[in-house]
């Protein structure tokens, strides 16, 4: 890894923290800056803008969501298998940022770059669930993705606002979630 690749990926880590525990308007370039152990002069280099920079940590971590998930999935032999991975990487993903309070899924709504790449995040992750259902043969992959994701985003708030949360229940979460979805309330 080059410096300047080396450099960028610091700032991207420092931002991702200062932006987690701060939230977007709270959070300081200088602050960034200190934390990836650069001047607020080479963060400019890299980012010009605030903004440029909270939209880049997030195409990353979008970008990290996506390619995990298919690398757990492509690990799965069963559907069932798959669909738990999906609901484990999902529900770990908020578990082990859950000390984030202003977490990268509050984009704020007067950046339309941010938005556009949160929907484009979206239609990529109910893609990749829907390709999972598709392979599987059923129909309705689209509605039958975004229900799946839905059931999973129920858990959401339990995850991140109860700090007794335990792993355990984070898999208890995702096994519940795909047997109601694949074999129903009976």
């Amino acid at each position: 890894m080059t410096k300047g690749i080396e450099q960028k990926e610091n700032i991207l880590d420092a931002a991702f923290v200062v932006f987690g525990a701060n939230g977007y308007h709270d959070a300081k370039m200088i602050d960034i800056a200190k934390k990836a152990g650069v001047s607020k002069g080479t963060l400019y280099l890299y980012f010009p803008s605030k903004e440029s920079l909270y939209i880049a940590v997030n195409d990353r971590s979008f970008l990290y969501f996506i390619a995990n998930a298919k690398r757990e999935t492509n690990r799965c032999e069963t559907f069932r298998q798959k669909l738990y991975s999906i609901a484990r990487h999902h529900l770990y993903f908020f578990y082990n940022t859950r000390k984030y309070p202003d977490s990268f899924w509050q984009a704020p709504h007067q950046m339309p770059g941010m938005m556009e790449r949160l929907h484009r995040f979206f239609d990529d992750y109910h893609s990749l669930v829907s390709d999972l259902m598709k392979e599987e043969g059923l129909e309705d992959t689209a509605l039958h993705s975004k229900a799946f994701c839905s059931m999973l985003n129920g858990y959401r708030m339990d995850i991140v606002s109860n700090k007794n949360v335990s792993e355990k229940e984070i898999e208890r979460y995702a096994t519940f979630t795909v047997d109601l979805f694949l074999e129903g309330c009976y």
